[in-house]
């Protein structure tokens, strides 16, 4: 097996970009976060493609200050790519379990897993009977969602408020959509979900204050959201759920979603 490395974006795609859109749900992350690069959101840090035979048989790729990213990395290559890696200063890597496992093992000792995710795609949209309404976030709710957004990190993460704040930061930055759901004219729930590329949206974060749960307002905001995702044309919806929130992954599935696979963060 060969590994090539990419000194730009374009370089790249020309390679890469059809075995990416070939499977734009499963490499959903890579194609936006391919695209927050060029758009010159987020420079990129790794791009490799990989080989076998001269067939293209896989990538990996990496954006400043972010996760090695492994979904399109065949598990046998990962000796591979941690030998072209090496002296980068990766510090986490995600996607499925079996890539991540195979990359981790090789990259060096310790660590340990921060999420276990579950990738879910919408196959048929239960919208639930929920009390309250959706609309489209305008500029005058940024306020609102870049402080759900903080809590919804700190929440998941465990952070402080400073370090979830710089991780939202990087995370805002990217386009999306975004609905709230109200009752009686009251924000109680927000979800986002990312533009349309590949024909996929991601949704996510979904986000409900603890004095709001347990009622489906989550469930009715990620409806909505899936829903305006299919108003811009894509063909696919898909979302990560933690596999140790099995509330959240109940709801998920009762509006739809389906499991597609397991998937993995790894942290030095």
């Amino acid at each position: 097996m060969e590994a090539l490395t990419y000194d730009n974006l374009e370089d790249f795609l020309a390679v890469a970009g059809d075995l990416l859109n070939a499977d734009p749900v499963n490499h959903s992350v890579h194609l936006t976060t391919v695209d927050s690069a060029l758009r010159g959101l987020r420079p990129p840090a790794a791009l490799i493609s990989l080989h076998d035979n001269g067939i293209l048989v896989g990538a990996a790729t990496r954006m400043q200050d972010r996760p090695l990213h492994v979904a399109a990395m065949p598990p046998a290559a990962a000796p591979l790519v941690s030998d072209v890696l090496r002296g980068q200063p990766i510090d986490a890597v995600t996607g499925p379990v079996d890539r991540v496992e195979a990359f981790r093992t090789r990259w060096r000792d310790g660590g340990h897993e921060t999420y276990r995710l579950r990738l879910y795609h919408l196959e048929d949209l239960v919208v639930p009977e929920v009390p309250g309404e959706s609309r489209l976030a305008t500029a005058e709710d940024d306020d609102l969602i870049t402080e759900w957004w903080v809590r919804f990190i700190a929440e998941l993460d465990g952070l402080e408020r400073a370090e979830a704040e710089k991780v939202m930061r990087g995370s805002r930055q990217m386009p999306a959509g975004h609905v709230i759901w109200l009752v009686d004219g009251e924000p109680v729930s927000w979800a986002g979900s990312t533009e349309p590329i590949a024909g996929v949206s991601r949704v996510g974060p979904v986000y409900t204050p603890p004095e709001h749960r347990r009622r489906g307002y989550g469930a009715a905001a990620t409806a909505a959201v899936s829903q305006w995702a299919y108003g811009q044309g894509v063909d696919h919806v898909v979302l990560t759920a933690d596999l140790a929130d099995p509330t959240a992954n109940s709801v998920y599935q009762g509006i739809g979603f389906r499991h597609v696979s397991d998937w993995s963060e790894y942290k030095w």
